[in-house]
């Protein structure tokens, strides 16, 4: 079952009011799963030989003095300590080592959350594996619910 569904049927039985409420606490609690769960947002792309093709230009990395970090391969990476984004990053689970499945399926455009631009602590980097060669390199960020802002996609 999912909110969509419970949305729809919450409709048939009670006001317009209460369903933006119902909606606005799922929203909530949804956010502060998401924030409490192991939230990654992309950084870029390693290629095949373990160097950047590319770091997004929205993400720069941070050392353990939150200076910028300058990085051209995968073992630069271990120093990263934060992140500091210039335009909001979309959240994801993170995969961690296991590949990328690629959904075919276009659905339609719904909010999702990302983290607000600033200043984010990193806990870990992950390499997830692509199918066309290359890892995508996840950041494993502490974020709070305030720091999540919902964009269409």
């Amino acid at each position: 079952m999912n909110f969509g569904f419970l949305v729809s049927k919450a409709s048939d039985n009670v006001t317009r009011p209460s369903v933006r409420v119902l909606w606005v606490a799922a929203l909530v609690c949804s956010t502060a799963a998401q924030a409490s769960d192991g939230s990654c947002i992309s950084a870029g792309r390693l290629d095949s030989d373990g160097r950047w093709a590319p770091q997004f230009q929205a993400v720069r990395l941070l050392d353990e003095a939150g200076r910028t970090l300058a990085t051209r391969s995968k073992t630069d990476l271990s120093q990263v300590r934060g992140v500091e984004l210039s335009e909001p990053a979309l959240l994801s689970i993170c995969t961690g080592e296991r590949g990328l499945t690629r959904e075919d399926q276009a659905g339609t455009k719904s909010p999702v959350p990302a983290a607000k631009p600033g200043r984010l602590v990193v806990d870990g980097v992950g390499y997830a594996k692509l199918k066309t060669g290359g890892e995508l390199v996840e950041l494993k960020v502490q974020i709070l619910a305030e720091q999540v802002v919902m964009i269409t996609r």
